[in-house]
């Protein structure tokens, strides 16, 4: 028989422990709005599946939460040479989510793969042509010539550090269960429903993740993901519309949060087809756009007018501005291009997104004061990438964010042919932009490499493979026991920075 004291104190020591266990098991949930098309770092350009990887991956060095500087990931600290052709790095004693140790033969396996032929952003780090281990914590890379990106290259998501002797012995099959340093390891992958992720026990940051869990459901529409908010079903919902932000906010136990990231909202124009072949034509389409008044109806306020198709960062050109609302000049330069009665067009839009479906509304109606009928395809988002990355498609509601701090791999995006995209799959082409672009790749960060970067976007400006909208603001609402979310200038988010407060 156990004495009344003893038992009492025994129910309350287990009380306490149940306590504690409760603490611990805490799920974070996330509402987004697309699903990743691949957990592989080098076959993605997606948001979903940036987002997700940098979840589970680290990268020696990352954007800090600023946007305008690089800070410590795998690597504690780092040199860079003078002539910028030799990188050292200094890893920190950190362990993949097994338990087993990241070395510098794990640095040099991931950026040789991310370089490699297989790498759909191998020109990122092809300028690295040699590697020197001196010990299992650090490495040295070398470049044959100047590449000023090297750098800052080194903290994109496809430069993720990966276990080398896994990648090897599962080849693509690594990347359904993967291995990562990062903060999270994943626990299953329902497509196009959720990504459930657990804690990684072994992760360099001491006491992060602050939550023991995270699941990211897969919501594609913005309404739907403020409903499981308001529900309690969800912790997080990223996107909310634009036009719901206030009342949100005035809800008790819930907060919203908005900022401005690196990224530029526009509308694709295939330059293969007519008329969009003709400059004029595509000048003429800017001309007849409001854009103020796109932000104000499809924005509800949260973003500013484009000039441009590059986000608003480093060097930018602060004399640049958007094309003026002038339906006037622009019926004349279509008059002057052979499209006096104006033409037919068919717009392509992802269904999911309804600050695009209200955008093609709007354009639709401002397009139609010039003589310019749009006929609008609405396509699961999935589908509407694919469509346009095959150029099958005249004109395509779609937007770009930049993953790094530093310009040159946005404007390679879209304003450079040939490159990875070809201009954005507009095909579109500049000899001029073209030459600047190599130019800046070789010139030392300062003044000079700012002014071929303005003039770059000038000639993008000018040329227009795009009509330029607008950049919005990434929003967010939570609960109020949410702390420490914030959606980053890189558009990313850090969920081990993030803890719930009962």
């Amino acid at each position: 028989m156990i004495p009344r004291m003893t038992m009492k104190a025994l129910l309350l020591a287990t009380a306490v422990a149940m306590t504690g266990l409760a603490a611990q098991a805490e799920t974070l949930r996330v509402a987004m709005s697309s699903d990743p098309l691949s957990l592989d770092p080098i076959a993605t350009s997606d948001n979903g599946s940036i987002w997700t990887q940098l979840l589970i991956f680290d990268t020696l060095i990352r954007p800090d939460r600023t946007g305008e500087g690089l800070e410590p990931g795998l690597a504690e600290s780092w040199t860079v040479s003078e002539d910028g052709l030799t990188l050292t790095f200094k890893l920190r004693d950190a362990k993949f989510s097994d338990g087993t140790p990241v070395t510098a033969e794990d640095v040099q396996f991931s950026i040789a793969r991310a370089a490699s032929e297989a790498s759909g952003w191998g020109r990122f780090y092809r300028p690295i042509t040699g590697f020197q281990i001196m010990n299992d914590h650090e490495i040295v890379m070398t470049l044959a010539e100047p590449f000023t990106p090297a750098f800052n290259n080194l903290a994109l998501f496809a430069a993720a550090i990966l276990p080398k002797a896994q990648v090897e012995a599962k080849g693509e099959a690594f990347f359904e269960a993967p291995v990562g340093s990062g903060p999270f390891v994943l626990k299953a992958w329902n497509r196009g429903s959720k990504i459930e992720l657990e804690k990684n026990p072994h992760y360099w940051q001491e006491g992060k993740p602050h939550v023991d869990a995270a699941v990211l459901e897969i919501v594609t529409e913005p309404s739907a993901r403020v409903i499981k908010l308001e529900a309690g079903e969800v912790d997080i919902a990223l996107d909310p519309p634009l036009n719901q932000l206030e009342a949100l906010d005035a809800k008790d136990g819930i907060s919203v949060g908005q900022t401005i990231p690196y990224r530029a909202d526009f509308v694709q124009l295939n330059t293969t087809k007519k008329p969009f072949d003709d400059e004029r034509v595509r000048q003429a389409l800017n001309l007849a756009v409001d854009k103020e008044a796109l932000v104000q109806g499809v924005l509800y306020g949260a973003g500013k007018p484009a000039a441009s198709a590059m986000p608003v960062m480093a060097y930018a050109d602060p004399d640049l501005t958007p094309y003026a609302y002038d339906p006037a000049r622009a019926k004349e330069l279509l008059a002057e291009a052979g499209y006096a009665g104006g033409f037919e067009a068919q717009l392509v839009v992802d269904s999911g997104a309804a600050t695009s479906r209200n955008a093609a509304i709007a354009l639709q109606a401002m397009l139609q004061q010039v003589g310019v009928k749009l006929k609008v395809q609405m396509l699961e988002g999935g589908t509407q990438w694919e469509t346009t990355k095959a150029g099958n498609y005249e004109m395509s509601v779609s937007y770009t964010t930049s993953d790094t701090i530093d310009p040159d791999q946005i404007i390679g995006f879209v304003g450079v042919n040939p490159e990875r995209a070809n201009a954005y799959h507009t095909e579109w082409r500049s000899d001029r932009l073209n030459e600047l672009y190599a130019a800046e790749r070789k010139a030392l960060d300062g003044p000079e490499r700012g002014e071929m970067f303005q003039e770059m976007v000038q000639i993008l400006h000018d040329g227009a493979p795009y009509i330029f909208l607008y950049h919005p603001a990434s929003a967010w609402a939570v609960k109020d026991g949410v702390k420490g979310f914030e959606v980053l200038p890189t558009s990313n988010f850090r969920l081990e920075e993030v803890s719930i407060e009962n």
